[in-house]
Formats: structure tokens, sequence, C-alpha cells
């Protein structure tokens, strides 16, 4: 692979990679909050369902509790809560302990490590203040707090003001567990969507890649058949174009066979024909030359003078005025010298060929964003409607003495540098020739 080729196919990936990039970041970026918000509340919704159970469960024992409680003080209270609590640890399988308190006294179950219930002593209330669970925040509590055990406290005091607290308290990890334990199938489900989804993005990308790829392979190879195409027909262009100067060497041969005290007028007829012959090759290859390299840093306007120093004997011989118009904020510019300096001097001698004598060409160097434009404008007859179209195909000429390789050769020394160059007629009367050049030029 050529370094142009590899060149064009990393500029090619980097028009293809940096949209797609930007598309994988952003959905990862939008599937990851949406991930974690559907998670959040698929975990709230299952945490309020989890402690609403309990809630719903204990609600009804724990009152009843109560109420035995206050009115079989002479019992032995904690033979009576283990009858109670026997059923309630089998509904509940993460229930570890339940306490009753009052001012005189405060007893349990527990849950040992041998799963057996175990009676507890405690204390008796201290205050009549008594700090019960809002059942509201029981979803937000069971995350958010670490100790091992899950606390429900609830506030029982009868109608006499007698307080009675009583506390519920259940394996943390293991109810967030349950709850974890049903959520794995959104987990799963949102897993697998992601990974679909980038994949999916990703053979999007080699999709389009190797579309692009095969793309770029095959326009080279199409513009490498019109490149052939194109060269047979200048080819054949040049070679019809050849044969008048040919034949009138052969003629003027002839000529001194015949009439030999007319050589040095015959001499003259065939330098002329053998200069016009030379400089139809001369442009020949220049327009078939490769134009990749030799770009140097300049100075705009020193190019511009160089250039106005060559033409200035061509337009004193018609008297014509050139007015040259250059923008100083111009900076320097990445071009091949010698091809601008040569496609100026074509357009301005186009210029002053199809202007009439006394007549006005104008130059105009001026900054456009990142370009910079050269303008080249005449007051002469102007350019046939019909004609705009073809006035920078190669041998197109509207001169008996023209070659029309000139225009053609500007063009491709202006696409070579990654510009463009358009033609149009200039009000009243005239043409206009507008090259528009990029500062600097790719690696």
């Amino acid at each position: 692979m050529s370094k142009s080729s590899f060149k064009s196919s990393r500029s090619l990936l980097r028009v293809f990679l940096v949209p797609y990039v930007f598309l994988l970041v952003l959905y990862l970026l939008v599937i990851g909050c949406g991930s974690t918000w559907l998670y959040l509340t698929a975990r709230h919704a299952q945490t309020e369902l989890v402690t609403g159970h309990i809630v719903e469960v204990i609600s009804p024992f724990l009152k009843q509790l109560s109420e035995e409680h206050l009115a079989n003080r002479n019992i032995n209270e904690s033979f009576l809560l283990s009858k109670k609590v026997s059923q309630l640890y089998q509904t509940l399988p993460h229930l570890k302990q339940i306490s009753l308190r009052d001012l005189q006294r405060g007893y349990g179950v527990r849950l040992s490590s041998k799963q057996q219930l175990v009676d507890v002593e405690l204390e008796p209330l201290q205050s009549h203040l008594i700090s019960s669970t809002n059942h509201q925040q029981l979803a937000r509590q069971l995350h958010k707090e670490a100790s091992p055990l899950f606390h429900i406290t609830l506030d029982l005091t009868s109608s006499q003001g007698n307080p009675v607290q009583i506390d519920v308290a259940f394996d943390r990890s293991g109810l967030v567990g349950r709850i974890n334990g049903t959520l794995q199938s959104i987990i799963h489900s949102i897993i697998g969507f992601s990974i679909i989804g980038i994949i999916s993005i990703l053979l999007a990308v080699a999709i389009a890649i190797y579309t692009g790829l095969s793309t770029h392979k095959m326009e080279a190879r199409l513009q490498k058949i019109y490149q052939q195409a194109a060269m047979g027909q200048l080819s054949a262009s040049l070679v019809h174009d050849l044969r008048n100067p040919l034949a009138s060497i052969r003629a003027n041969i002839k000529n001194l066979l015949i009439t030999p005290e007319e050589t040095e007028q015959v001499v003259d007829e065939m330098d002329h024909d053998i200069l016009r012959l030379e400089q139809k090759l001369a442009d020949f290859l220049s327009l078939t030359k490769p134009r990749n390299s030799g770009f140097e840093s300049i100075k705009i306007e020193l190019l511009v003078n160089e250039v106005i120093r060559k033409c200035k004997p061509l337009f004193e011989e018609k008297n014509i005025t050139l007015t040259v118009l250059i923008d100083s904020s111009i900076p320097v510019i990445t071009i091949i010298p010698e091809d601008i300096s040569d496609a100026l001097f074509n357009l301005l001698v186009n210029s002053k060929n199809h202007t009439q004598e006394y007549g006005h060409v104008w130059l105009k160097i001026q900054l456009d964003n990142e370009q910079i434009r050269i303008i080249v404008e005449d007051d002469g007859s102007g350019i046939e409607q019909t004609l705009l179209s073809k006035i920078f195909e190669p041998f197109f000429t509207t001169r008996d003495e023209g070659h029309g390789l000139g225009l053609a050769i500007v063009k491709r020394t202006v696409k070579a540098h990654n510009g463009r160059i358009v033609a149009e007629n200039r009000l009243p009367t005239g043409a206009c020739f507008i090259m528009s050049l990029p500062f600097k030029q790719n690696e």
C-alpha cells in the first residue's frame, strides 16, 4: 500500500470511527444511567413489598401480644412470648428477635445460632417517650443503615397511658439477599440487552468501515479507469492538435525545394511552427505530471509580485491597465510556488488575450475564513453561457492560436492544492475567475 493510500484509508477510518465511538460512549452513558435508575426503582419497589408484607404479618400479632401483656401481668411473660412467637418465626424466616418493654419490665425471644428460641431479660423503658419506626421509611432504612439487624419499633401504648414498646429485629443481609434474588432477572436482562446493544454498534462500525473501505477501493479503481480514459482522450486530442503544425512544417519543406529564394521566410515559419509544437508538448506534459510534492510556506505578496513582473510587458503591448489589490492581513500560505505562479500567470494571460486594447484587468487577493481567494477579472467580451462548463476541459479553446491547455492546467493545479476554481461572467462586461486555496495542506 502506498503512503498516500495509507493516509487516505486512515482518514476514512477516522471519519467512520469518530461518530460511532461517540455513539458508543453516548449509548453506554444512557444505558448506564438508565440501568442504574431502573435497578434502584425496582429495588425500592421490591423492598416496599417485603417490608409491607412484614408489617402486615406482625401488626395484628403484636397488637394482640400487647393486649395480653397488659392483661396478664402475673403470668410468666417470657413463657407467654415464646408461646406466641414460635409460629411467627416460621412465617418470617429472617426474623431474629422480638422484644417487649414497658416501664416495669422487659423481655424478649431471640433466635440463637443453633436456630433455637432463647428467652432474654431486658431492661424496662426509661422514659414515656417511644421512638417508633415510620413505616414509609422502612424501604430506605433497610438499605441505608449498616447494622447487622434491621429493627422495626412499634409504639403500642395503651389507652390508659401505659407505654409499651415492641421491637422486631430481622437479619438485614437475609432480607437484602431475598430482595436482590428477586431482582436477578432484571439485572440479567439489563446486562443482556446492554451487551446486545454494544455488539450491534460494533457490528455497525465494522460494516460501515468495511463498506467505506470497499467503496474507497472501488472509487480508486474507477478513478484510475477514468484517468486512463482521459489520458486516451488527451492523447487523441494531442495527436489531432499536432497535425496542423506538422503539416505546415512539411509544406514549408516542400516550398524550400520549389522556391529556394524564399528560404528565410520559410525557415521563420517553420521555427514558429516548431515553437508551437514544443509549447503544446510542454503543456501536455505539465498537465499529466503528478503534483503532490514541493509544498512550501510563503507570503503570497512575493509570488504575486514576481508574476506581475513577468506579465507586465504582455499587458503593455495592448496598453491594458492591470490593477492589483492584496489584503495585507493574509498569513503565510502553504503551496507549490512554481505551480501556483504558473496558474496565476495563465489566468492573467487568458484575461489579457480576451481583453480589448486599452482595457482593464484586476487581480484581487482576499482573505476568506480559512482560505485565500485569488480573483482575476477583466472587462473583455466575457464567456458565452453555454461555454462556462467547458472552458476547463483540455484542448478546449475559442482562439485560433490557442491550444486549450492553459485553463486545464490551472484547474489541475488548484485541485492538487485541495482548492477550487470557478468561472463566471462579470457585470457589465468581462469574465471573472475565482481561485480558492486553503492556507494549509493536509499531511
